[in-house]
């Protein structure tokens, strides 16, 4: 199963709309997971239309976006237990300890987070940490990015940077 990892969109402040690398990569996706910060819900409803998502809240997200979505979520992608969260809250001076912490009571094998637009894909005490960046405002050097997780005997993550 090929999954679409996202986080930090920031439509419309930050960029008009969606890359479309990105929106042709969701096609040839199972599923989407999006770590928050869509900003407007026109993302939402444009990424579920295309594929089942996931989703949910960031500090920038509008009062509509907070209303449509929680602040973490755990979902189950074929043997996969995926936890999603955003990052901004929760105890933890950086972003992936709140990630982490988010997830102590609960047995995930991924952590999907975003806020700080640097991707991330490291394993911490046997779980995965997969902050796939911003497509649109990549910070740390390494441009705008998402994340893509095949899904099935093992997990494949990598990152793919915008061109």
């Amino acid at each position: 199963m090929r999954v679409l990892v996202v986080s930090d969109t920031h439509v419309p402040v930050l960029a008009r709309k969606l890359p479309d690398q990105l929106l042709e990569e969701a096609q040839a996706c199972s599923a989407i997971l999006h770590a928050g910060d869509l900003v407007s819900s026109g993302v939402l409803d444009q990424l579920s239309g295309l594929v089942p998502t996931y989703a949910v809240h960031g500090n920038q997200d509008s009062p509509t976006v907070r209303a449509r979505l929680p602040s973490h979520l755990t979902v189950t992608l074929g043997k996969w237990t995926i936890g999603i969260v955003h990052g901004h809250e929760g105890r933890g001076m950086y972003t992936e300890d709140r990630a982490f912490n988010a997830f102590t009571s609960q047995r995930v094998d991924i952590i999907v987070f975003g806020h700080s637009h640097q991707p991330m894909n490291m394993k911490r005490e046997g779980v995965l940490m997969f902050n796939p960046g911003s497509p649109v405002a990549g910070r740390g050097g390494q441009g705008n990015t998402y994340g893509l997780l095949e899904l099935g005997d093992s997990v494949d993550s990598k990152i793919v940077r915008v061109t």
